[in-house]
């Protein structure tokens, strides 16, 4: 029955990639519900991905380490960026990579809420595998601990033989920011992108991976080193109102806010949001489809400039019943200024313009001559959320640009810098692109 479901898919995917055929060159696919998309090498790096929708373990992890290994050719894989849902069995996912990669193959994974993202759509139950091969055994520098954030990027530290020039990171919910901050004291002025692992129910099935180990409360890092060529983006695609209302978080501690203004937070959101959170307004309780098409910005004032300011996107999550607070998917300052911003058609449209410009910023953050080998993702849960089945169109918009093997995960949490400040930052209902050249 496996082997029939993921030859029905293998089908279906070859009929939609089919139709962006002349912007996705050198695409092969290989039967058994895996893909494999090529490029020509023009430095030391090459690159190749392939995913499947097998319901066998062995046999979706063979089928797209296959794919993704045959444009490497010879070469030995520097890295293999893995992604799968979370009703996979991690344990026998690790044991099939390692048996697949060898124990010499670096692994960095996280799981991936509802899908595993592709150019050329979205693979409900996927399991996805992005190798990259390079001469320099600097080029990519793994680093991973079980429960303690500080460990890795000391680990980091240690095993780079050089300032990385950037740094991906996958963390589990409310990990990031202490993450994302040693890492600013660690390597400071180095950009953190990454997206952080998810499940499909907030049942707390998440898991970050590494060669043979697997987390629900850890991290796993990636030092990128100069001889890449690197660009990337991270962006929340949204506008302020004409008349944007500004309140202010007069009490909070960490993710949670007490107060908006002086008064309960959770009665001034349920006079916002009205009767569709009045079950958790009164019993406590998530919220985040209620609130996934409705963005607060936490405005950041930019020094030395007047009146000028940037946001980080939140995603409200949940409200706390009778103890009338509210908790978000970041942390939430006390003092910060909070806004209601406008997603406009970006869920109607599956957030296709969102993506197109997410690429193109991070295509023009490689520089003119450099063109992207290879790439990730980083797809917003909640943005999942709010489009719905309108994802695969989303995906649709953005594929004649991408003519390069990309994996995508939708996560709940990205991470990068602001791109005014630079400051790197834990952020919601984002999405953006890494590339490699």
């Amino acid at each position: 029955m496996a082997m029939m479901k993921g030859t029905v898919f293998a089908a279906s995917f070859l009929c939609t990639v089919c139709a962006f055929a002349p912007s996705i060159p050198n695409r092969a696919f290989t039967a058994g519900g895996a893909s494999s998309t090529t490029t020509t090498s023009l430095d030391a790096i090459k690159a190749g991905f392939g995913s499947s929708n097998l319901e066998s373990c062995w046999y979706a992890a063979e089928a797209a380490v296959n794919a993704a290994r045959e444009p490497l050719g010879d070469s030995k894989p520097s890295i293999a960026f893995v992604s799968f849902t979370a009703e996979r069995d991690v344990d026998e996912v690790l044991d099939c990579l390692g048996s697949l990669l060898g124990e010499d193959t670096p692994i960095h994974g996280l799981t991936s809420s509802g899908a595993v993202l592709t150019p050329g759509g979205s693979i409900a139950k996927g399991l996805g595998v992005l190798l990259l091969s390079s001469d320099d055994t600097n080029a990519f520098v793994t680093a991973y601990d079980a429960e303690d954030g500080s460990a890795a990027v000391a680990a980091l530290e240690e095993k780079m033989k050089e300032r990385p020039q950037a740094i991906f990171m996958s963390a589990t919910p409310g990990a990031e920011e202490a993450i994302v901050n040693t890492l600013a004291e660690t390597f400071p002025d180095v950009p953190v992108f990454g997206g952080t692992a998810a499940d499909d129910d907030l049942s707390g099935q998440w898991k970050v991976l590494t060669n043979g180990k697997a987390s629900g409360t850890g991290v796993s890092l990636v030092g990128i080193g100069s001889s890449v060529q690197f660009g990337a983006s991270m962006e929340g695609p949204y506008t302020l109102p004409d008349k944007a209302s500004v309140v202010e978080a007069t009490k909070t501690e960490g993710r949670r806010v007490f107060e908006i203004d002086g008064i309960p937070a959770a009665d001034y959101f349920y006079d916002l949001l009205g009767e569709e959170v009045e079950e958790q307004y009164k019993n406590g309780g998530l919220v985040l489809p209620q609130t996934a098409q409705k963005p607060i910005g936490i405005k950041k004032p930019l020094q030395g400039l007047v009146n000028k300011f940037e946001y980080i996107t939140a995603h409200l999550a949940a409200f706390g019943g009778e103890e009338k607070y509210v908790d978000f998917f970041v942390p939430v300052p006390e003092g910060s200024k909070l806004v209601m911003m406008e997603s406009g058609d970006g869920p109607s449209t599956g957030y296709g313009e969102a993506m197109v410009g997410a690429l193109e910023r991070a295509k023009l953050s490689m520089g003119e001559e450099s063109e992207p080998k290879a790439g990730l993702m980083v797809f917003c849960g909640g943005m999942a959320i709010a489009v719905g089945d309108k994802l695969d169109s989303g995906i649709a918009t953005v594929a004649p640009g991408i003519g390069f093997p990309l994996m995508g995960m939708t996560c709940f949490g990205e991470q990068g810098p602001l791109s005014v400040s630079g400051k790197n930052v834990q952020r919601n209902l984002s999405t953006g692109f890494v590339l490699f050249g």
